[in-house]
């Protein structure tokens, strides 16, 4: 399954095409973050990214994860979104493959490295980290992602 937390709609378009790509069914987390507006959701999303905080999330899953999932988030201060982040910190993942695909404005390591070392403190089963850049406020195509999740997802 794919889960996802997105403020616009730039990471949904990764996490329904990658749910198309794994033939997996797709999850929007939803938080009241979305329902702020410009300077207020700026302004709490950099406070929870500096202190790495998560923000609940009002649509928790009920069901426990099986198998393996994704968590599709863009990063918010070098890390994981908030929303995404009390995803992973309140659900049950004893046994779970955890993989993050995050979205970012420019593909830097360090990303990917505070991905892993956070999947590394929850109590899962750490998978791998996909970080993928998405300069613009226009998402790729969608045959395009199709075509790079062939290449690098196996």
């Amino acid at each position: 399954m794919v889960f996802y937390y997105t403020y616009g709609s730039k990471t949904e378009v990764f996490a329904k095409a990658l749910g198309e790509f794994l033939k997996q069914p797709t999850y929007k987390l939803e938080s009241d973050l979305n329902d702020r507006a410009g300077f207020s959701f700026m302004f709490k999303a950099v406070r929870l990214a500096l202190a790495k905080k998560a923000y609940p999330v009002r649509n928790m899953p009920v069901d426990k994860p099986a198998g393996s999932i994704f968590v599709c988030s863009p990063v918010w201060g070098g890390g994981l979104a908030a929303p995404a982040r009390y995803f992973l910190e309140n659900t049950d993942l004893a046994g779970v493959r955890v993989n993050v695909l995050l979205t970012a404005g420019m593909v830097t390591e360090k990303y990917r490295q505070r991905a892993y070392d956070y999947l590394n403190q929850l109590n899962c089963v750490p998978g791998q980290v996909y970080l993928f850049a998405a300069t613009s406020k226009i998402p790729p195509e969608h045959d395009v992602l199709i075509e790079q999740y062939s290449e690098i997802i196996k």
